[in-house]
């Protein structure tokens, strides 16, 4: 019995190894990403980017444009029955517009409010991931909607966290896990899904994306057109004076 119970362990090491063997590593896995999306070499020729969609929220749906721009920056503008909300940030400030907070004029955000807009990278953390500070590391994958993927965490020592579950066979992310850094909810992750991948310009993109907290749908994202390089004003990052700040 004993023997049996040896050669079975002997042969549960000797599978576990194989498939070891057999899944891709955290480097391997972002090399073969960046390639399916376009390459390198595109994305690094891409400066600014422009989304249009529509923002949907506790079941209603409002226009939304996004404005991106190499350096981190950014612009978003949802108009909600007529009424604009703005959130920016130009690589140094995050502000906002949100009338319905009270926030008519363009204010700066609080360190823990601006957390997440100086958390989004305009370049994928895949590109030249060590030379600009991150590090990947393979973590267990998991089976999303039906789909295995391959998981692999990205962070640096600024306190950056996000972990990529990649679809095995087309490997593409259809997930990203993203801990909550501030606020009451400080601690939990929220996930974010990734679907409808399209070309744009020869590079893939996805187009649908979903934002989940507890199983709960919190937020949901759908791209109707996106455009590359678009010529764009760089003081639309930055926050405009107030109207008193104007009249002295």
């Amino acid at each position: 019995m004993k023997k049996v119970t040896s050669l079975f362990a002997l042969m549960m090491i000797f599978g576990a190894s194989l498939f070891a063997q057999d899944a891709p590593s955290a480097q391997e896995i972002a090399d073969t990403y960046i390639e399916n999306i376009g390459g390198e070499e595109a994305w690094l020729a891409v400066k600014a980017m422009k989304m249009k969609g529509k923002a949907a929220m506790q079941g209603m749906e409002f226009p939304m444009t996004i404005i991106s721009a190499e350096g981190d920056k950014s612009h978003l503008e949802v108009d909600v029955q007529g009424q604009k909300i703005v959130q920016a940030y130009d690589g140094e400030t995050a502000w906002q517009v949100m009338p319905f907070m009270g926030i008519t004029e363009p204010t700066e955000m609080s360190p823990e409010e601006s957390e997440q807009s100086k958390d989004q990278k305009f370049l994928s953390e895949f590109i030249n991931s060590k030379e600009r500070g991150f590090t990947l590391e393979s973590v267990e994958g998991k089976e999303i909607e039906g789909t295995q993927t391959y998981g692999v965490r990205v962070t640096n020592e600024e306190g950056y966290d996000h972990t990529y579950y990649f679809d095995t066979e087309y490997m593409i992310p259809v997930m990203m896990t993203s801990p909550i850094k501030s606020g009451p909810q400080k601690g939990a992750v929220m996930e974010t899904f990734m679907s409808d991948y399209q070309e744009v310009e020869d590079l893939m993109m996805p187009m649908f994306m979903e934002v989940k907290f507890n199983g709960q749908t919190v937020q949901k994202i759908t791209v109707t057109e996106a455009t590359l390089n678009p010529e764009i004003e760089d003081s639309m990052f930055s926050m405009p004076e107030k109207e008193e700040e104007k009249k002295n």
